[in-house]
């Protein structure tokens, strides 16, 4: 469905202080006039019906009827340049 590196789970645990079993939500957001739908992220706690993948102790999800916007979404971090990456073919 989607992957995430290990940088990238890092640098959110050390930007947000997250610990190991906590949750980050997925979710599409709609950037305004020209911009298009962007990726938003925000703590939260997954319900049943939502997709779950743990990523090095951290649970990332996703609402149901959003998984189309995350299908083949990649995201990783490059610490050295501090470049954050996010590719994201279902707006491509």
């Amino acid at each position: 469905m989607f992957s995430i590196s290990s940088p990238a789970v890092q640098l959110y645990k050390e930007e947000l202080g997250l610990k190991k079993g906590d949750s980050l939500q997925l979710f599409v957001r709609y950037a305004g006039t020209g911009l298009g739908f962007c990726l938003g992220v925000e703590p939260g706690l997954p319900e049943n019906d939502d997709y779950v993948r743990e990523i090095d102790g951290i649970r990332f999800f996703v609402k149901s009827d959003e998984l189309w916007f995350v299908d083949q979404m990649s995201m990783d971090y490059d610490a050295s340049g501090e470049n954050f990456s996010v590719e994201l073919p279902s707006i491509a």
